[in-house]
């Protein structure tokens, strides 16, 4: 496994235990940080593009106000470069704070674009499959035939 591949593993591994302070510490000041979701009709939290550690920051603690993850299983990870791609099973618990509803559990695979250099994630851009979320979530309805 390269370092940057490495990289990739070993901070999304602790964003799935709930330990951020990797992940902080990997973000570059002028970071762009893309969701493979990129309308924003309110079913998701981030959904867009944000630019700037800050930006990237507030949009984690966005996230953090609904979904609670985990598990990040790593699938798998690759590299070239500067760029690294990973493919994981993401397990959690959504439960926006505000509902009053009872969590429900979500699984879904994500992809992962990211551009590291010195140490830093300098672009990151996420793919994931949104309708198996919406429907785990309660918001799209499943097919019945």
């Amino acid at each position: 496994m390269t370092p940057e591949e490495q990289f990739m593993k070993t901070l999304v591994e602790a964003w799935g235990h709930a330990d951020m302070r990797p992940v902080f510490d990997a973000l570059d000041d002028d970071i762009v940080w893309k969701s493979g979701s990129t309308v924003d009709d309110g079913r998701f939290r981030f959904g867009g593009e944000y630019r700037g550690r800050d930006s990237v920051l507030a949009l984690l603690s966005k996230i953090s106000t609904a979904y609670f993850f985990s598990e990040y299983e790593t699938k798998e990870v690759v590299s070239k470069g500067e760029i690294v791609w990973g493919l994981f099973l993401v397990k959690g618990n959504y439960a926006p704070i505000a509902s009053g509803k009872a969590p429900q559990r979500f699984a879904f695979d994500t992809a992962m674009r990211w551009r590291v250099r010195n140490g830093k994630v300098i672009e990151a851009q996420t793919f994931f499959d949104t309708a198996a979320l919406l429907a785990q979530q309660g918001q799209l309805p499943l097919a019945t035939d």
